[in-house]
């Protein structure tokens, strides 16, 4: 390497399939171009709304606040989509193979969760080194372990985390609403279109209504559906990867509070904190490996040689 060549960044060495850019400030999932082609599906329908029925019917008949509406939810809609897609979702380091970590492959153990108190089985992560943290889990798309693993969105190109959760939900609901007011907004236009006349030429003058409100009545249902399943998720305090593989009830669920309330305060307004990896510093100074080694340490609330470790395969437990 020349003596005045920029030192390598930890993005360029990092093994995991994401796509970074600025630096490696900008943190995205293998496949960006999955979130831009999901923000085309908004864009071009919204301005169709926009000229042809917003701005021709409603402005008209309604007011100009219409158009205020309709802007907003649509910028709404396609800035948390970006955000979602671009930030990193809780990425977690990965630390130093250890000598005498081969046999751990399949290992489970038990932990504490730190918000209710109760235990959970948290698993080996041969790929990592470690015991994930209660809620991570390794993205087999990314090759990552990430924080509060919720799934990765085939829409957003990107892993949903602990650090893009929020930014997911906003998005999710933020379109629900869209879609409906894109609808309300259609069917108003459709029928003013149709009064006083042939209905053929009412509908006929409504081309550009019809075909926005086909669109949008379609997005409802699929973003609406899945806006539900994500406030079920928010209130019982579960992630889509809990929420499938585990089944818990109420009273059974490890990282229920207790109250509705409190699950979704611990969702909404939980600090997130900074990124795990700080992937645009050089590779000479990053510390992130270091920094969350002495994190589990720290927080591992028994001592080593009495964890005792469950394997997968068989079943049998051992002391280590």
């Amino acid at each position: 390497m020349p003596d005045d060549a920029p030192p390598p960044r930890v993005h360029s060495k990092w093994p995991g399939n994401w796509t970074f850019a600025c630096q490696g400030t900008i943190v995205a999932g293998p496949s960006p171009r999955a979130a831009f082609f999901t923000l085309a599906l908004i864009v071009a329908p919204s301005i169709v709304f926009d000229v042809l029925v917003c701005w021709k019917t409603l402005r008209v008949k309604m007011g100009l606040w219409t158009v205020i509406v309709s802007v907003a939810l649509q910028s709404c809609s396609c800035f948390w989509l970006l955000k979602t897609s671009f930030t990193d979702p809780g990425i977690l380091p990965r630390l130093p193979r250890e000598s005498g970590t081969s046999g751990m492959r399949g290992k489970t153990k038990r932990a504490t969760v730190e918000t209710t108190g109760r235990e959970t089985t948290v698993k080996w992560n041969d790929t990592c080194g470690y015991f994930q943290p209660p809620r991570a889990h390794h993205c087999s798309v990314c090759n990552d372990c990430v924080e509060r693993f919720d799934h990765h969105c085939p829409w957003t190109g990107t892993t949903i985390g602990r650090r893009n959760y929020r930014a997911f939900l906003s998005f999710t609901f933020g379109t629900a609403a869209l879609c409906a007011w894109t609808c309300v907004g259609c069917g108003y236009a459709i029928s003013y279109e149709s009064r006083g006349g042939e209905a053929t030429d009412g509908l006929k003058r409504s081309g550009a209504a019809i075909a926005v409100f086909l669109i949008a009545i379609i997005g409802f249902l699929f973003v609406g559906a899945l806006s539900c399943f994500h406030a079920y998720l928010v209130s019982t305090n579960q992630t889509t990867y809990e929420s499938f593989r585990d089944a818990h009830s109420w009273s059974t669920n490890p990282y229920n509070t207790g109250s509705v309330f409190k699950n979704c305060l611990e969702v909404w307004c939980a600090r997130i904190g900074p990124p795990r990896v700080r992937f645009n510093v050089p590779v000479s100074e990053d510390q992130s490996a270091a920094r969350f080694q002495a994190e589990i340490e720290a927080q591992t609330d028994v001592e080593r040689g009495d964890v005792q470790l469950t394997d997968l395969t068989t079943g049998s437990t051992s002391k280590t």
